[in-house]
């Protein structure tokens, strides 16, 4: 695996998170500007909450797909080597 590639997921997931803390602040705010009902409330909150979960899912996954496709790359080169007699 690039040496860049770890770095660039990281980049990323902190990306991510700053983007997920918007939007979880502007709902904040939205929700206390329009005094909305209890149940629209609830609405808004799925609607900002489900795709930070969504997220999250998918960079764990791969995260975990990536750590073991580098084990097996390992594996891999470990047993084509050859040891001389």
């Amino acid at each position: 695996m690039a040496p860049a590639l770890p770095a660039l997921f990281w980049l990323a997931i902190v990306l991510v998170v700053a983007s997920q803390v918007m939007i979880l602040r502007s709902t904040v705010r939205a929700m206390r500007a329009a005094e909305s009902a209890q149940a629209r409330r609830g609405i808004e909150w799925a609607y900002a909450i489900v795709p930070a979960v969504a997220l999250v899912v998918a960079l764990a996954a791969t995260w975990q797909e990536s750590t073991a496709h580098r084990t097996r790359l390992d594996l891999e080169a470990r047993a084509n080597q050859t040891v001389a007699p």
